[in-house]
């Protein structure tokens, strides 16, 4: 997602269009912005009053107060799939969240979705494993198939 335009570049571009001396096109270009941002920007101020952009809303934010209690639970059952954390968790809470937010929230703690090291990718289920720090210990390696 790309940021907002800076305040003082805005400003610039209202103060140039109300001297009357350029085109629109003409002020895009030299401020390199589109030619819709400029007509945005004057139709706010002349609508609104307003040359500063809108405040963010901010997203919602998801698991804020549960996240302690997702990390117990996924440090306690690693290998739990996204149904069994979201059982836990509201038995824990009395909060339902969706999978799609828990594992976000996981990925955000530093829980990774992994499959088993040692089974077929084909009879595995999605799992979840702590990403391990620089210097730590590798895997165990699989025992051998028979």
């Amino acid at each position: 997602m790309s940021r907002a335009y800076s305040r003082d570049l805005r400003e610039r571009v209202l103060r140039a269009c109300a001297v009357g001396t350029e085109t629109q096109a003409s002020i895009a270009r030299r401020f390199e912005v589109s030619e819709a941002t400029v007509s945005d920007w004057r139709k706010q101020e002349r609508e609104d009053g307003r040359q500063e952009a809108k405040a963010h809303a901010g997203g919602r934010v998801m698991l804020a107060g549960d996240l302690p209690i997702l990390d117990a639970v996924a440090a306690e059952h690693p290998g739990a799939q996204l149904a069994e954390y979201a059982r836990l968790v509201e038995k824990c809470t009395g909060r339902h969240h969706s999978s799609p937010a828990l594992c976000r929230a996981l990925q955000r703690l530093g829980w990774r979705r992994k499959k088993s090291l040692c089974t077929p990718a084909s009879t595995s289920a999605p799992m979840f494993r702590r990403i391990a720090r620089r210097g730590a210990r590798p895997n165990p390696p699989c025992p051998p198939r028979t």
